[in-house]
């Protein structure tokens, strides 16, 4: 089967990220907190880092030796406030993360209870689970795993960058030339990465939703020997979602080797011409020295960020399918109406509490309606939200008070009464209902 390729980006991306920050935005002391150990962190390796320059041309090439220990002990000082930073944002934001999950499954439990009845109509059970399930899991990775790692690994890459052009600016022009090749091969990934990555998402829903729908009825199935027909359903449908996923694979699992190539030819040529440079007395040996471990270390950010955009790339197509959902207009109470007994005749009626099997509507403003009881279809035809075909086509047929009717799918599936159908007929194709 022919894979047809679609470069779109997620719609309302911006949106997405918008609400996912006011997600985040509601525990701004913590996230302040995170900030600030994040940025402790990387500067501490950058800093120790840069260290090596005094170290070598100080105290290595001087023969200082407790002069040498004492750096290097301010050094291994640097390096553990570093590691504690990152043990310490760390547990900070696994605890945040889980909190805003929760936050996000509970508004989205909520909103979906608002909905009308045609959403439920046209999304499987499965479908709408798996935005609880696999969409919610996808941002609680990608919170935990990446979102702290991502601001980590910019700050390096800006830090190292900065350092440098001051260790050696003639040498990080040709750095910054690898750089820019890694950034535009990221984005060439990223962007056919993205469309590949939202139709996962989507075709995954589609699957769990089809597998649920499937088992609960599977007594039903068997009974009208369906197996071959769901068998085959399923296989399209696995062969949609393994299509996205190898897509979405494909090119996401090549940042990470192009990123190292790059930097590997990157670092060859940084040391000859330094090498060279040095040779020539255009620059002192602990310079180069730092600047070379800057240039081996510069790829290393870098890389931590492609590897995080795959669960971010990820996480934004399940976030976008999580807030399309909670965007989506919720029912509107027209009043409310209730089934009560009732005495007498005509516009005398009165309610009560014992049954005296005489029905009516009461309104909110008193006035009752009597229950008259019978339902009729003319001349219906329905097709559900989204459906290929009309699930009802030109269909009549009434039912009297004491009269029960179903209506049965074609494989034996779907049976309900018709006075359950009723509140999906308000917008039908064609015909009437009469209540």
């Amino acid at each position: 089967m022919a894979r047809t390729t679609s470069y779109k980006r997620p719609k309302n991306t911006k949106k997405t990220l918008l609400q996912m920050f006011s997600y985040l935005g509601r525990h701004k002391k913590i996230m302040a907190a995170i900030a600030v150990l994040v940025a402790v962190s990387a500067l501490a390796n950058i800093y120790g880092t840069y260290l090596l320059k005094p170290v070598i041309n100080t105290y290595v090439l001087q023969k200082d030796v407790p002069g040498l220990i004492r750096m290097i002990l301010f050094m291994g000082v640097m390096y553990a406030v570093g590691a504690l930073a990152c043990y310490g944002y760390n547990q900070l934001m696994v605890r945040t993360s889980q909190t805003v999950v929760k936050e996000i499954r509970a508004d989205l439990f909520s909103h979906v209870q608002k909905l009308p009845l045609k959403y439920f109509d046209a999304h499987t059970h499965g479908e709408l689970m798996s935005r609880f399930t696999n969409d919610v899991d996808t941002i609680s990775e990608a919170l935990n795993n990446s979102f702290a790692m991502t601001i980590q690994s910019f700050i390096q890459m800006t830090g190292t960058l900065v350092l440098l052009f001051v260790l050696n600016w003639r040498l990080s022009l040709i750095v910054v030339v690898g750089y820019a090749a890694m950034f535009l091969y990221i984005r060439f990934s990223a962007k056919r990465s993205t469309s590949y990555y939202t139709t996962q998402q989507a075709a995954l829903g589609d699957v769990n939703g089809y597998i649920e729908e499937m088992v609960s009825g599977q007594k039903v199935v068997k009974v009208f020997n369906h197996e071959p027909a769901n068998l085959r359903v399923f296989q399209a449908k696995n062969e949609a979602l393994r299509q996205a996923g190898t897509g979405a694979q494909s090119y996401a699992a090549t940042m990470v080797p192009a990123v190292v190539s790059i930097s590997y030819i990157n670092y060859a040529i940084v040391a000859v011409v330094g090498g060279l440079m040095a040779l020539r007395g255009m620059t002192d040996i602990g310079s180069l020295s730092s600047y070379l471990v800057f240039v081996r270390q510069a790829a290393m950010p870098i890389n931590q960020f492609t590897q995080q955009s795959n669960f971010l790339l990820a996480a934004m197509a399940g976030a976008e399918r999580i807030f399309e959902a909670m965007r989506l207009p919720p029912e509107v109470d027209e009043g409310r109406i209730r089934l009560v007994n009732t005495r007498g005749e005509g516009v005398t009626l009165t309610a009560c509490a014992e049954k005296t099997g005489r029905w009516a509507w009461q309104k909110p403003d008193g006035s009752r309606t009597p229950l008259r009881g019978d339902v009729r279809f003319d001349h219906v035809t329905f097709t559900y939200l989204g459906a290929a075909r009309p699930a009802l086509d030109d269909v009549s047929f009434s039912v009297q008070p004491g009269e029960v009717v179903a209506l049965v799918g074609p494989s034996g599936g779907g049976k309900t009464t018709a006075a359950s159908l009723i509140p999906r007929f308000w917008d039908v194709d064609s015909g009437r209902v009469t209540v």
